[in-house]
C-alpha cells in the first residue's frame, strides 16, 4: 500500500471518530458538532501513527474477468463504497478497490484492491490486499476484509 492508501485510512477513520463524537456528545448533553470535529480531529491523530497491517491473497476462478471485476464493484458498493478516489498506480492489471469495515463490530476500515492477475480460458486468478490500521489490540482487520470479500465471489471458485 501507498500514501493514498494510508491517507485514505486516516480519513475513514476520522469518519468513524466523528461518529463516534456525535453519539458521545448527545449522550453528555454538549452540542453535536463539537463532539464530531474533536472525535474527527482525534481520530486522524491517532491514525497517523498507527502501523498499517497488510494481508494478501490469491483466488482461481473459474469466472470471466468481466464478471468477477463487477460482482466485486457490487460487492464494495453494498458493503462499504466503492475507493475511486484512488489512482489506479502502476498496475497493469484489471482492478477495482473498496473501502469494507472490518474488524470487531465492522466498524474499522480496511481497504482492499482487487486485480485479475492472470486469464485462462473460462478462469482467472485474482490477487486480493488489503490494508487496515491496527493498535496494540489486533483485530485482523485486514484478513477479514479478504475473507468477507472471498466470501462474495464463493460461488465463483
Amino acid at each position: 500500500m501507498t500514501q493514498p492508501e494510508d491517507d485514505l485510512l486516516v480519513r475513514e477513520l476520522g469518519k468513524v471518530g466523528a461518529l463516534s463524537g456525535e453519539i458521545g456528545s448527545k449522550l453528555g448533553g454538549v452540542p453535536k458538532f463539537a463532539g464530531g470535529i474533536g472525535g474527527s480531529w482525534g481520530a486522524r491523530f491517532a491514525a497517523k501513527y498507527l502501523p498499517t497491517e497488510r494481508s494478501q491473497t490469491q483466488v482461481k476462478l473459474r469466472a470471466d474477468p468481466r464478471a468477477v471485476l463487477a460482482k466485486l464493484y457490487s460487492f464494495f458498493a453494498d458493503h462499504g463504497r466503492v475507493a475511486d478516489d484512488l489512482e489506479a498506480g502502476d498496475s497493469p492489471y484489471p482492478k477495482v478497490s473498496g473501502v469494507l469495515g472490518s474488524g470487531f463490530l465492522k466498524v474499522n476500515p480496511a481497504v482492499v484492491h482487487a486485480e485479475i492477475i492472470a486469464m485462462e480460458d473460462g478462469a482467472c486468478t485474482v490477487l486480493l490486499t488489503a490494508a487496515a490500521k491496527e493498535g496494540l489490540i489486533k483485530q485482523h482487520t485486514a484478513e477479514k476484509a479478504i475473507k468477507r470479500v472471498v466470501d462474495s465471489i464463493g460461488d465463483l471458485v
